[in-house]
């Protein structure tokens, strides 16, 4: 979908919006609660975070927060109260949601000679996942599968991609519920995130979908710094483990030219990288894998980290909550080599009195 396409059905983008609800009610509409700015950070592979700031709420005569109808702002705005954001433009029924979480974070400020602000924080539904550490393992079991289980512990809803290895044990030794899905996911190169209706995803990047959005430099893209860094690149993985059953080594291994989004008509950093030194540079790895089909899937996993760092960038555009991590976006009107499809990785959406603007950060494996 290209700008003036999304323009049709965003009133020209006109009328920037924000609708913050807390335990379901509005806090401007409904609870007389002013909000001078809100943003919301998603990025994968970590929880996403919420906040957004109360002014002229400060009664100096009770010295308290009070709002428009009396009542103490922090009776409303307590730790665990479930926040949904929405962003847009025009009326707020048709604003979409773009995070629901549960307030930690209240912070204040009183200054000299001014008014006291409130700026409240929270955290998706990856929050209780991410605190306290625990120890735990079950045999014979996939990686989705004791995804699964660490989800169905916290109740949530689950899309999760099968994993189709059966190891004999895995292990999660005093780590985080967060941390552990964070490892299981990076050994089989797959994303996580939470979307707003509380829902784990977990599986393949999305890197191959074709853009949702298309922007252009000086039309919808206002600034893009794209920086492409063969320092940590590599054209070759090779995972060595042991057959315990038929007492012999085994290899995995992986190419530069397979990452995954690789766009076939440009290279990838290994591929540049064996071009400018006209040799490979292999990493040579020994894990605790157990067949060759699972040392394959290691070394692709380890390349396609890699392959993520080759080129990554930093842009701000128009603001679209379309935009969210594990989707691409097309970008346009720039130097030929950096005008492609980019994988999102971070999307920061912020509305205040400047309107509303996403800044977002995104990686690719090829130029």
């Amino acid at each position: 979908m290209n700008l003036a396409e999304l323009s049709s059905n965003n009133g020209a983008f006109l009328v920037p919006a924000a609708k913050i609800t807390v335990n379901g009610q509005a806090l401007v509409q409904t609870l007389a609660i002013g909000v001078t700015s809100v943003e919301a950070d998603l990025k994968l592979s970590a929880a996403g975070r919420f906040s957004f700031t109360i002014a002229h709420c400060f009664d100096w005569k009770e010295r308290m927060f009070l709002s428009g109808y009396g009542q103490p702002v922090l009776d409303i705005l307590t730790f665990g109260a479930r926040v949904d954001v929405f962003m847009g433009y025009g009326q707020l029924a048709t604003l979409t949601r773009v995070i629901t979480g549960t307030i930690t974070e209240i912070s204040t400020s009183f200054p000299e000679g001014g008014t006291p602000e409130l700026t409240i924080g929270g955290t998706d539904d990856l929050f209780a996942l991410s605190v306290g550490k625990t120890s735990r393992s079950k045999k014979e079991c996939t990686d989705s599968l004791f995804v699964q289980l660490i989800a169905q512990d916290h109740a949530l809803r689950t899309q999760i991609a099968p994993t189709f290895d059966v190891h004999d044990q895995i292990e999660q030794n005093q780590e985080s519920d967060l941390d552990c899905i964070g490892k299981l996911a990076k050994r089989n190169a797959f994303e996580f995130f939470c979307d707003p209706d509380g829902t784990l995803h977990f599986a393949k990047p999305q890197d191959r979908q074709k853009g949702i959005v298309e922007l252009n430099w000086g039309e919808g893209l206002f600034s893009f710094k794209p920086e492409a860094i063969l320092a940590d690149q590599v054209t070759r993985v090779e995972v060595y483990g042991w057959d315990k059953d038929n007492k012999r080594a085994f290899k995995g291994v992986a190419n530069a030219g397979e990452e995954s989004g690789k766009d076939a008509q440009r290279k990838t950093g290994g591929e540049q990288l064996r071009a400018a030194l006209n040799r490979d540079v292999v990493l040579t790895l020994r894990q605790p894998v157990f067949s060759e089909a699972e040392a394959n899937q290691r070394a692709k996993a380890v390349l396609d980290d890699h392959a993520k760092k080759y080129l990554t960038g930093d842009a701000e555009c128009i603001g679209l909550p379309m935009i969210v991590p594990d989707r691409n976006v097309l970008f346009g009107n720039l130097e030929p080599r950096f005008s492609k499809t980019y994988y999102v990785q971070e999307a920061v959406h912020k509305v205040d009195a400047s309107g509303y603007r996403t800044r977002l950060k995104v990686k690719e494996t090829s130029l």
